[in-house]
């Protein structure tokens, strides 16, 4: 049903396993936007900047009877900190994934991002003081730098090609609903008694993860059969996406490193089912070196256009503007609206998730160009609007603005870029670009978390706005001359327009 009710058929690939999988593994990058926005609605509770008792006195509570301080003195830069050291943990966790994933597999690195969250969220919720919180918020970081690399890298390996776009937007959309649930979390719980809730909530929810990929999710299809179990893989892949077996082997065959399996590898009998030969489960090493180092894929000019357009494309993504709403949207609004701010953000959440979830097949029906085109151009126009409403404290310019921006965000530099890395890419370097580009992409997310109150808060005030509206136009430059249409394109040499290698 839910294949039909979203325009595809099941003989498409889209079948119950299939989107099982993706669920599950998209609970990772669920828990990256929860974090992402765990901090926003609460922050002035949390750093002692305002008092809002709960229904009991604050001593008489759980927190309070247990020795847990009521808030956490904070100033502006450390509460700046707190924030964006989520960010250096996400980089580090980035920058050193691929690697791991590529030497013990893809499931195994799910387990362990969900362990760091798990860690990382207790300490966050059960912290005392400025240091403790630096080290949970830094610890959720590295969970989430791991996260949001492998779920674009697991959806790439396991979805069908013409479900790339439709299952890759699939991880925005799961960024949005961990922030969408953070901001509906904390209407409730933004108060003295409650706040650490929110924090030990994503403590549960990584710990729930940890058990789901456990028991339900395979090894990526993909990086079993570039480390010699080729039997293991067809019938992964078999089963996440049904129809025919000889499909699932044909394309098992092309992954792998001479475009074919052994003489002595599995057949078919006549009922389709796979003939066992036991050293198809052997790892074979000629195959696992399928992939590259860390050192030849930044050193080697083989590299250059596909981690130009990762590292541009993830970069821009963050210096557009995005996050100066995802992690300050309530402190923005509170000037403008005193009583409705953490409201506004949680439909601003709202529209963000609606908007991603319905374009999603769009991505497959207009290509991926067009639509970060017109994504750019109106964010630009929309940036700038935002900084006059803040500089006139215009409520209609700032409403208008900010929906705007999640809206066009929303369509095309949203879901996107994490999705263009894989399809850029030579199959041997996916794992290392999406590490790669995330890395990037979290160092421009710290430089906008630490930066962007400071500066807000300094002379500057509203004018913020229009350098994400400077970047914009780069971005549309970026986006015009350097990144190729990937839409119906199913290999690296057709993305590129190169011959093809046989």
């Amino acid at each position: 049903m839910t294949s039909t009710i979203l325009g595809f058929q099941p003989r498409e690939g889209l079948t119950t396993n299939l989107i099982t999988a993706v669920a599950l593994i998209c609970l990772g990058s669920l828990q990256f936007g929860y974090h992402m926005a765990e901090l926003n609605a609460p922050e002035s509770i949390i750093s002692c900047r305002e008092s809002k008792p709960g229904h009991i006195s604050y001593d008489d509570s759980w927190f309070g009877r247990h020795g847990f301080e009521k808030c956490i003195p904070l100033t502006t830069e450390q509460l700046g900190l707190v924030t964006s050291i989520f960010s250096i943990g996400g980089l580090i966790g980035s920058f050193y994934v691929g690697s791991i994933a590529d030497r013990i597999g893809r499931k195994k690195t799910s387990l362990l991002h969900n362990a760091l969250y798990f860690i990382g969220s207790g300490i966050n919720g059960l912290n005392n003081g400025h240091y403790t919180f630096l080290l949970g918020r830094f610890i959720a970081g590295l969970g989430a730098g791991s996260a949001i690399v492998l779920t674009s890298l697991m959806i790439n390996e396991i979805s069908p090609p013409q479900l790339k776009g439709l299952l890759g937007s699939m991880n925005q959309v799961s960024i949005n609903v961990g922030i969408l649930v953070t901001q509906l979390l904390s209407l409730i719980w933004t108060n003295d008694n409650s706040w650490r809730l929110l924090l030990l909530t994503a403590s549960a929810i990584g710990f729930v993860n940890f058990v789901l990929i456990f028991l339900f999710v395979e090894e990526s299809p993909f990086w079993l059969a570039n480390n010699g179990y080729r039997t293991k893989a067809i019938e992964v892949l078999y089963h996440l996406r049904g129809g025919d077996y000889n499909s699932a082997k044909n394309e098992v065959l092309s992954w792998t490193k001479h475009g074919q399996l052994a003489d002595s590898g599995p057949g078919l009998s006549d009922h389709g089912s796979l003939l066992e030969d036991e050293s198809e489960d052997e790892p074979r090493p000629q195959q696992a070196a399928t992939s590259v180092n860390l050192e030849t894929y930044l050193k080697s000019s083989e590299y250059n256009k596909s981690k130009l357009v990762a590292t541009g494309i993830l970069v821009f993504q963050q210096f557009d503007g995005i996050n100066s709403i995802i992690f300050y949207g309530v402190s923005v609004l509170v000037s403008i609206f005193p009583n409705s701010a953490i409201i506004i953000n949680c439909l601003i959440s709202t529209v963000n998730l609606v908007v991603t979830f319905a374009s999603a097949t769009l991505v497959d029906r207009l290509g991926r160009k067009p639509l970060l085109l017109t994504s750019v151009t109106f964010l630009g126009i929309l940036t700038a609007l935002m900084g006059f409403g803040i500089i006139l404290t215009s409520s209609i310019l700032s409403i208008v603005g900010t929906f705007t921006y999640i809206t066009f965000f929303a369509i095309g530099l949203g879901p996107i870029p994490f999705l263009l890395v894989g399809e850029v890419t030579q199959p041997k370097a996916k794992a290392l670009a999406q590490s790669w580009g995330t890395t990037m992409n979290w160092l421009a997310t710290f430089i906008v978390g630490y930066s962007f109150p400071i500066l807000k808060n300094s002379w500057i005030g509203g004018g913020v706005y229009f350098i994400f509206t400077f970047m914009c136009a780069l971005s549309y430059w970026f986006i015009s001359s350097q990144i190729p249409e990937t839409k119906g394109r199913d290999t690296y040499e057709e993305v590129w327009g190169l011959p093809r290698i046989e």
